[in-house]
């Protein structure tokens, strides 16, 4: 990689990372991110940042590691000895996120040309799984799409050190990344090296049952509460290719992958990897795993990335005539960038471009105010999208009927979402609640109120 490449990758990635962190501070800041998951994320990283056990209160005093297996997100602790805030995880998702453009432009610089390649880069950077990603709160899974690239690059380079270093940290991200690693392992026995292909996928099907069936209730005291997300598959395991494309919302799903990358992909052997991530989230009878609102699509972008530029490099070795090389691919590639800008809609990127993205929210000063009724030691019970500004403390609690005793309990139900209650009623009958218990008022503005027990 030239100098100049270096400095417009630096560039890109600094630019994207930027862009992702506007989108979730203001996000943050305007209070519209949750207890689940960003203050789930928070108190339990603050915790390890204080070497304690991770701990979650939100989650009913659970280990977090009994829920997910994700112990990389322990890396992230030192980070709160310097800046131990939510906005912290915020700003770490965004970088990690942008810093995975570096392997996917590596991949595309070895098939393509610079410019080429930086349109590949682009049309990754914004696609829609990414994006949705940076919108929803932090998640563990904002290593993987880093880590992905890295593992791809070095079977792409035959670094197999390389590729078992990255995998293995896949392994610590989540569960749900072992079976991709042993996809991995799969296409590196068919296409790369059979001894490595076979080492990996054997060590990795090992290694999933084990932190299913040990590691995970070890921590939890519990069976793995996410296995009934595939239950009609343990159930009934031949009805699998219909599970796979019912309901239709899952072939749609299957279309936003593909269709922002101009079904490229489809050409490519990279595309396999594709096809090992996607049926394991087909497969699922949670609609989050393989619907478009959440951050579930994030890992699969470095992939259909690797295999767009795989397929262009393809099609441009095939056309025969200089002429169509010279406006074929970069046709394509426009058009990849253009429809990763605007599928499905709604993408969070282009809201920082906006003047009303940065408009001041007016709850704020109202928030301050209340927050700073409430002891840094104290527990609180508090309405969700508050729980992420207050989840510096050993018990917090999201307000919702038959929450725990808490010293303080703090809410805003004509301002702010009500999750997990209905309507602002149902926030107000809570409240009340409270107060018939002896809690006594003391705050309330402009709809927010704190009570104090």
């Amino acid at each position: 990689m030239t100098r100049s490449e270096q400095v417009g990758l630096g560039a890109l990635v600094a630019a994207f990372a930027g862009a992702y962190a506007v989108v979730g501070l203001f996000r943050h800041w305007y209070f519209a991110s949750s207890a689940y998951d960003l203050g789930i994320f928070d108190q339990v990283i603050w915790r390890l940042s204080r070497f304690e056990t991770p701990i979650s209160s939100i989650k009913g005093h659970i280990n977090i590691f009994g829920d997910h297996f994700h112990p990389i997100i322990a890396l992230l602790a030192p980070l709160y000895w310097i800046a131990p805030r939510a906005e912290t995880l915020i700003v770490a998702q965004s970088v990690l996120l942008a810093a995975s453009i570096i392997p996917v432009f590596a991949f595309a610089r070895r098939r393509l040309s610079t410019g080429q390649a930086t349109a590949v880069a682009v049309a990754y950077a914004l696609f829609w799984g990414i994006q949705r990603a940076v919108w929803f709160d932090f998640h563990e899974l904002a290593f993987a799409p880093l880590l992905i690239g890295i593992a791809i690059n070095a079977v792409d380079l035959r670094r197999w050190r390389v590729l078992w270093l990255a995998c293995v940290a896949l392994w610590l991200v989540k569960e749900d990344m072992i079976p991709l690693v042993a996809g991995i392992g799969a296409w590196v026995f068919l296409f790369a090296d059979r001894r490595q292909g076979l080492w990996l996928g054997a060590v990795s099907l090992l290694v999933f049952p084990i932190v299913i069936l040990v590691v995970i209730p070890a921590f939890g005291d519990a069976d793995w509460a996410y296995e009934s997300a595939f239950a009609r598959l343990r159930a009934e395991p031949w009805m699998a290719p219909i599970i796979a494309v019912t309901p239709p919302r899952k072939m749609l799903t299957v279309v936003l992958w593909l269709g922002p990358f101009m079904f490229l992909p489809l050409g490519s052997r990279w595309s396999l990897l594709a096809a090992f991530f996607g049926l394991q989230h087909l497969l699922s009878d949670s609609p989050t795993y393989w619907g478009y609102g959440a951050h579930y699509s994030a890992p699969i972008a470095p992939i259909l990335a690797a295999g767009a530029a795989d397929a262009l490099s393809r099609i441009r070795n095939a056309v025969g005539t200089a002429g169509r090389r010279k406006w074929m691919v970069p046709a394509l590639l426009t058009l990849m960038v253009v429809m990763s800008a605007i599928l499905p809609g709604r993408q969070a990127v282009l809201r920082v471009f906006t003047a009303k993205h940065y408009r001041e929210h007016p709850d704020r000063a109202t928030a301050a105010e209340a927050f700073a009724r409430i002891p840094p030691d104290a527990s609180v019970v508090a309405q969700g999208t508050i729980v992420p500004h207050l989840s510096h403390r050993d018990r917090i609690y999201m307000l919702d009927d038959g929450a725990p005793e808490a010293d303080y309990v703090i809410a805003a139900s004509t301002r702010l979402a009500t999750w997990p209650a209905l309507s602002p009623q149902t926030v107000d009958a809570w409240l009340e609640q409270r107060r018939q218990a002896g809690y006594q008022e003391i705050f309330a503005k402009d709809g927010w109120v704190v009570l104090r027990r």
